[in-house]
């Protein structure tokens, strides 16, 4: 027979111990979804960095966003044979245009450079609603494929 204050000082280890586990548990899914933000956020800055700097040299606009889509669709894994090609070039040729437009066109007062990101975000989304996945520059990497040392 235990004595009674023993038994309490078990249970109270075993509820402080539920407690740590429970809590590592919130904190490592906590963490890895904060790392898949930051991981996300660093690929839409290089996607929309890579566009912009094929953008910046090309002054004509078709050609221009031409060269966007072409740059972007290449890191994507996309051919023109691909079925949905076209749909995704039209898509992504909006946020290709505006970059065109930020860069090339006389700034005007009254339409500040706001419309990318918005442009961005409805092709991101449009893109995922219909092929059922984020587009492909943005989705984490083949772990059994190269990758830079750092991540962003």
């Amino acid at each position: 027979m235990t004595a009674a204050y023993l038994d309490q000082l078990f249970a109270a280890a075993g509820v402080a111990e539920c407690a740590e586990a429970e809590f590592r548990q919130y904190a490592e899914r906590r963490l890895e979804m904060m790392t898949a933000a930051r991981v996300r956020a660093h690929r839409r800055y290089h996607l929309v960095n890579d566009m912009v700097e094929s953008a910046r040299a090309i002054v004509e606009r078709p050609a221009c966003i031409a060269a966007q889509i072409g740059g972007v669709l290449i890191q994507a894994g996309w051919s023109e044979n691909d079925a949905g090609y076209g749909e995704v070039c039209e898509r992504l040729g909006r946020v290709a245009a505006l970059i065109h437009d930020d860069l090339h066109r006389e700034p005007y007062a009254d339409q500040p450079s706001i419309g990318v990101l918005p442009a961005l975000a409805t092709f991101e989304a449009w893109y995922c609603e219909r092929f059922g996945t984020e587009f492909p520059v943005l989705l984490p990497r083949n772990p059994n494929a190269f990758q830079p040392l750092i991540d962003f």
